[in-house]
């Protein structure tokens, strides 16, 4: 008697453990991490991989990538759905940055729980490998002069320097076009330690155009008087507005970054872009 007893709460056992979804087994950790690598950056620590948006409409759940393209999603605690438990199916993880092909990865739950998938996660919860993301265009900023002394009285002239990867990309940039020719505009600068928004040199009569961008590059000037700004002294990093033109950022995506991101406000901060150089020093 005491020998069927056993195989019946084995049976029992092994029955609870086992995945609806084929796998062999669910992973317990509530969490869920892995690692970004951008393209045309170099590996961490020279090269900073942070500040990718990852996000599930899913799951609920959205955070950044930290500087070395780390992230990790705390999942709900709860195995009641209406309490917050993750409903049985599969889910879609996105990889957003602004000038950067979006990439994606599949998880299965089951139980409230990921299930085990060789080619995806492993048993901690971790993706099998590195989410790789590949460059659309390069922009960088030179800022000069790169140093300012207090008795500066001149303007400051910024090259924003556009590398694009193919041969058909359209960007949205603010300018004034009339039969004088084409003047740039729209940049923003920003306190590198506080991250606040410090001043914003922008044109009245200035609107965002669509431009096509050459390859193997397309330079844009923009110049702007620096006396009357009294900035106090500190580290800077000067933003110009330029919004890659893209038709492939799922409507559920773009809502949970923000419309808001797109205007020359302090918004534009939060959305997602990977760009170099830029700063100056006030001394």
């Amino acid at each position: 008697m005491k020998n069927y007893s056993f195989i019946f709460i084995s049976f029992i056992l092994f029955s609870c453990t086992e995945n609806p979804f084929g796998g062999d087994k669910k992973i317990a950790d509530k969490t869920i991490s892995g690692y970004v690598k951008l393209d045309e950056v170099e590996y961490y620590p020279k090269g900073f991989h942070g500040g990718v948006f990852v996000w599930s409409e899913g799951l609920g759940l959205q955070t950044k990538t930290d500087i070395d393209g780390s992230f990790e999603f705390v999942l709900p605690a709860s195995n009641d759905p209406n309490n917050g438990a993750i409903v049985n199916g599969d889910y879609t993880i996105y990889f957003f940055l602004g000038n950067y092909k979006i990439s994606t990865v599949t998880i299965t739950f089951a139980g409230g729980q990921v299930v085990n998938d060789d080619r995806v996660i492993n048993l901690e919860g971790k993706l099998r490998r590195d989410v790789s993301m590949t460059r659309e265009l390069g922009v960088h900023t030179i800022v000069s002069p790169e140093i300012i002394p207090t008795d500066f009285d001149s303007s400051i002239k910024i090259m924003v320097t556009v590398t694009p990867d193919r041969t058909d990309l359209y960007c949205n940039l603010r300018k004034v076009e009339n039969r004088s020719g084409t003047t740039y505009t729209g940049v923003l600068i920003k306190n590198i330690v506080t991250k606040e928004l410090i001043y914003t040199v922008d044109i009245d009569s200035a609107s965002i155009m669509r431009e096509y961008m050459d390859r193997p590059m397309q330079k844009i000037e923009i110049d702007f008087d620096y006396i009357g700004l009294n900035l106090p002294k500190g580290t800077y990093e000067i933003i110009p507005y330029l919004v890659l033109d893209r038709k492939d950022i799922p409507n559920h995506l773009f809502q949970a970054i923000g419309s808001e991101v797109y205007s020359l406000s302090e918004n534009y901060f939060n959305y997602p872009f990977y760009r170099t150089g830029g700063k100056f020093v006030i001394e």
